[in-house]
């Protein structure tokens, strides 16, 4: 739990946050006045990550933004957005085709994991004896879900004797964004050029508001909601306490459980305890969520204000994960990285397209555009290559996302499981690693049978 325990000033605390935002809005004004950056709609957050890389004590040393801090605000921003998702009103209808998104989503993560460590272990074997095979796992954690996750599992290793294990996750997960807004950009475009956009004829379309990243005729968000009276307390305050309230829950439930942990004589699951925070903190969210329903007090929370409290906590959790990677980690770890990156987004590639090919017979395009960005970026780059297609949202592939997100973390849950067996419960870290590589390739065969079986359905 190092991230709870590091040593961090409040000067240095909000300096950091307060040159994150700024570099936010510079990287906004970048994003209005460059042409290129508006090609491959890079987004602002990811600009900014990468000039506080530049910029910050890893490069230059023109700001004092360090990896240990930087690292650390990733592991709790990770928390702190799963609580805001989780408070959300839950919804009742999922459909096939987001069971089916969630089925194509595991798989992924499935195929990921196996191509990464086998890439690994034939590195191990060859050229790099004294390499962590582990680094072949973190590419679902990276690519498939987000570099909190990536961050905070690469962190828990390190005590196992993977050096910079955290850094070498938000690495993984910056290469994944390179990828989802450059060769996700790209496929999309060939796609619309091939004509199988279903509302759109060419990609000159897109309106010069999604280009700049910059709204020029703004109008009133009349769907947010204001709960509470501002004479009281102004309603995004409330939620963000409501937020508070479920991290400090969260906190304390976790602390039990490494009460119970340590009284049972299992120290050793302490760290990974820790680790899997978020988890926590999104169970406990949807408790809590469930409770004010309970008490007809739901009308208390507004879901698009939570949504936004989500997206604050993702543009700074992306802004503070860029900038924290260290080129020196980079330069110790460039083979592996590099290998396994590359085999691991063309293998993405591959089996999202011939999934979706497969079993969709509308929004074809639209859908592996929507995985592809999630599959190699997070939600919001998914949302990128979805709204290129679908500026209106017009189809029902956000919903599909959306949902398909949530089952396909139901779904993964024994491949969280399996992440930390090889450190835990052998005394062979390479031979721990094999057998997870064998366990996930028979979930990848059940899944591949459950997949039979559900597109013997047509699509909803």
């Amino acid at each position: 739990m190092s991230s709870w325990t590091i040593d961090i000033s409040a000067g240095e605390f909000f300096l950091d946050f307060a040159w994150m935002g700024l570099l936010l809005v510079f990287a906004t004004y970048l994003r209005s006045k460059i042409g290129l950056l508006q090609k491959y709609l890079i987004p602002a957050n990811l600009i900014a990550g990468t000039i506080g890389l530049i910029l910050g004590a890893n490069l230059l040393g023109w700001i004092d933004l360090t990896s240990d801090r930087l690292g650390t605000y990733v592991y709790h921003l990770l928390a702190l957005l799963f609580i805001a998702l989780g408070l959300r009103a839950p919804r009742s209808k999922i459909g096939l085709s987001s069971v089916k998104f969630g089925i194509i989503f595991i798989s992924v993560y499935l195929v990921q994991a196996i191509i990464g460590l086998l890439i690994a272990f034939l590195l191990f074997y060859t050229l790099m004896p004294e390499l962590f095979v582990g680094i072949g796992f973190l590419p679902p954690l990276a690519f498939g879900m987000n570099p909190g996750i990536a961050y905070s599992i690469g962190s828990n290793w390190e005590q196992f004797g993977f050096e910079h294990g955290g850094i070498v996750g938000l690495t993984y997960s910056a290469a994944g964004f390179l990828v989802a807004y450059t060769v996700g950009i790209g496929l999309v475009r060939r796609g619309i050029k091939k004509g199988k956009a279903a509302y759109i004829d060419s990609d000159s379309d897109l309106p010069d508001d999604v280009k700049k990243g910059i709204v020029a005729n703004p109008k009133n968000n009349g769907a947010e909601k204001i709960t509470t009276s501002p004479e009281n307390i102004e309603s995004l305050s409330f939620h963000i306490g409501l937020i508070g309230l479920a991290f400090i829950l969260t906190y304390g439930m976790v602390a039990l459980m490494e009460m119970g942990l340590v009284r049972v004589g299992a120290e050793n699951e302490v760290s990974t305890l820790w680790s899997f925070h978020f988890i926590f903190a999104a169970m406990v969210a949807l408790f809590l969520r469930k409770l004010i329903d309970l008490f007809g007090a739901s009308w208390l929370i507004d879901d698009i204000t939570m949504t936004r409290c989500s997206n604050l906590f993702m543009d700074f959790m992306i802004v503070a994960s860029v900038a924290a990677i260290s080129l020196v980690v980079v330069a110790h770890y460039w083979l592996p990285l590099l290998a396994i990156s590359v085999a691991v987004v063309l293998a993405t590639w591959i089996v999202i397209s011939f999934l979706t090919n497969n079993t969709f017979q509308k929004y074809t395009l639209e859908r592996f555009a929507a995985i592809f960005g999630n599959m190699t970026g997070t939600l919001q780059s998914a949302l990128v290559l979805l709204r290129i297609l679908d500026s209106g949202m017009k189809s029902p592939v956000s919903y599909n996302l959306v949902y398909g997100s949530g089952l396909a973390l139901v779904f993964g849950f024994p491949l969280l499981l399996l992440i930390n067996a090889p450190v835990h419960y052998f005394s062979d870290l390479v031979q721990g690693f094999w057998v997870v590589l064998f366990a996930l390739a028979a979930y990848l065969v059940l899944l591949a049978i459950a997949w039979q079986y559900l597109n013997r359905n047509s699509e909803d």
